[in-house]
């Protein structure tokens, strides 16, 4: 990095290209605490831009109202430390208590690490106002330089008319944009067959199934795709009015009639003893559409006397022998005492991809390892096991 930061500093003189235009990079997060509490994930991403940065000169300024908020893998991390006055001086890691505890109570003292008292600047210059956005107008308004790229971040909604199914084929379907390079997240369901959901009310779940299916009908051909709806409170209504649709699930019966009738259409694609194995490879030995079954209030079809699903769950394993495709939406609340529910257990057991959105933490872990947590409407977290863990923002799709 020293040479670097020569190179650089003598580029603007040589006339050196392709220097790098952004030079040393501050994090600076303010609330330590926070973050950890509220923001989970991102506190190792920060612990190991702490670890690695320095050699690419990334530089990590953190500040929190107790030194134990600091785990030890990055509290000793930190080479330079300075304290303000401790609500409880015994909780000093820079001094002894004694001399913590001399520290007056002004805005602005502090110790060093060698026990020398200092006195904090304010972020202020007379002349320019008397608060800290009126220095940083008159920075930004005395800077002739080139402005430093925004942050980008998620859009809070994503039209559905913006994802672009062209640049697919197949069973793979755009379904959102991902936060860490806002590029098109796609689900494949060829590699992975089936898909879950939670989240709670009004976070996006029928929307992303509106999506889904939309995608679906309009990429292929009713002999190419069909499409089973389970939808118990009637939030997919309308969205399917093609012969792509075999049926309309919005009672235990119906629903049960539907799934016995797909199951028993399914038992005629398991290969028999007569497949050979090149027709295996090739998946031959069968020619169909095929099937997608979108449920969305899972919680209530699975709370019912009976799970019409059930009738599925032997094909679950063999999906992609099969044609079969289920896609599962839940309520995250209560969804960690359900973890063994039949099918939601078959599905974990194939390490099924799923999406984890807003909800209360205190469920646990849903997919994976990943909790829920607090989010905008249409916001989640994807879990696959190709790409891990992205936060995503998916399409957005109204009712009809």
């Amino acid at each position: 990095m020293a040479a670097w930061r020569r190179r650089r500093a003598a580029a603007p003189a040589t006339g050196q290209p392709g220097t790098d235009p952004f030079g040393d990079v501050f994090l600076v997060v303010d609330g330590w605490g926070t973050l950890r509490n509220d923001y989970e994930d991102l506190e190792p991403l920060v612990t190991d831009l702490a670890t690695r940065g320095l050699s690419y000169g990334v530089h990590v300024v953190a500040a929190s109202v107790r030194w134990t908020d600091f785990r030890p893998a990055i509290r000793d991390l930190f080479g330079s430390r300075l304290e303000l006055r401790l609500g409880d001086p015994s909780d000093s890691v820079v001094v002894k208590r004694a001399v913590a505890a001399n520290v007056p109570e002004q805005a602005g003292r502090g110790i060093t690490a060698e026990g020398l008292h200092f006195l904090g600047a304010q972020p202020r210059v007379a002349g320019l106002g008397g608060e800290t956005v009126d220095l940083v107008k008159a920075v930004v308004a005395g800077w002739a330089g080139p402005p430093v790229p925004r942050v980008r971040l998620l859009p809070p909604v994503l039209p559905y008319a913006e994802l672009d199914l062209a640049a697919t084929t197949g069973l793979a379907f755009p379904v959102g944009v991902a936060e860490a390079d806002l590029r098109p997240v796609v689900l494949d369901f060829a590699a992975e067959p089936h898909f879950v959901v939670f989240g709670d009310a009004e976070c996006g779940k029928s929307s992303f199934l509106r999506a889904l299916a939309t995608s679906i009908i309009t990429r292929f051909a009713p002999e190419q795709a069909r499409v089973i709806l389970v939808d118990y409170r009637r939030s997919l209504m309308g969205t399917i009015e093609t012969p792509h649709l075999i049926g309309y699930g919005a009672a235990a019966p119906h629903t049960a009639e539907l799934i016995e009738s797909a199951a028993g259409y399914l038992q005629g694609r398991i290969p028999g003893p007569e497949v050979t194995p090149a027709q295996l490879r090739s998946r031959s030995w069968w020619s169909g559409p095929e099937l997608f079954v979108l449920v969305d209030d899972y919680d209530l079809v699975a709370g019912g006397p009976t799970n019409p699903l059930r009738a599925l769950e032997e094909h679950l394993p063999h999906a992609r022998d099969v044609g079969l495709h289920l896609v599962l939406a839940r309520r995250s609340g209560g969804a960690g005492r359900t973890q063994y529910e039949p099918i939601i257990q078959r599905l974990r057991e194939l390490s099924t991809a799923g999406l984890v959105m807003s909800g209360g933490p205190e469920e646990g872990a849903l997919v994976g390892q990943v909790k829920a947590s607090p989010l905008p409407p249409g916001r989640g977290r994807l879990v696959t096991r190709r790409e891990g863990v992205r936060l995503v923002q998916l399409a957005h799709l109204p009712p009809a």
